[in-house]
């Protein structure tokens, strides 16, 4: 559900979104002995940046007409525009501790979808269910990952590093000389 147009709370719903970060996790499950964002967090989180644009989160709970309890969210933007949904809550219970819980879990995971926003690490809950696994490997970026294609360029014949060199119109002493945009402009050029 939404108003007839969104417009300005689209742009305005960006401009934010380029100003979030990712939520601290600050709470802590004693259960699972893991850190999450808890609602509270969020909200303070992400307010500020909410504000600065025009934006605000409403949510309510309600009874869906094809029965059982809902979540309401609403994204509204000072235009009077505004986005709705509304996400049913499951309860491990007929009580009102169910109830709350329901409510707080569901009011926190509309919060941050609504808004694109995560807290540092989403790991599925792996480690709330699992033992540590040992450390990765850091990823490359892609650039080192370009960089790495074209060093095995200046692996061949120092014939293609004249080429490469010809190509910039300068000479090179290592790869780290050249930019993102250069090393995939020389990789377009030799392939």
């Amino acid at each position: 559900m939404q108003s007839e147009s969104i417009n300005e709370l689209a742009m305005a719903l960006v401009s934010a979104q380029s100003e979030f970060s990712a939520v601290p996790k600050g709470s802590v499950n004693p259960f699972f002995k893991s850190k999450y964002a808890g609602l509270p967090e969020v909200v303070q989180h992400t307010a500020p940046v909410l504000a600065k644009h025009g934006l605000a989160i409403s949510q309510f709970i309600t009874y869906s007409e094809h029965g059982g309890d809902e979540l309401l969210t609403y994204l509204m933007h000072n235009s009077g525009q505004f986005i709705a949904y509304s996400m049913r809550l499951h309860l491990a219970k007929e009580d009102m501790q169910s109830f709350g819980s329901a409510c707080t879990y569901a009011r926190r995971y509309a919060y941050m979808s609504c808004l694109s926003i995560i807290s540092d690490e989403d790991d599925d809950g792996n480690s709330a269910t699992k033992a540590k696994a040992s450390a990765k490997p850091k990823e490359k970026t892609s650039a080192e990952t370009m960089r790495d294609l074209l060093s095995t360029k200046f692996a061949e014949p120092i014939e293609r590093k004249k080429i490469v060199e010809g190509l910039m119109g300068r000479e090179l002493k290592t790869l780290n000389e050249l930019s993102e945009a250069e090393v995939v402009g020389v990789i377009l050029e030799l392939s």
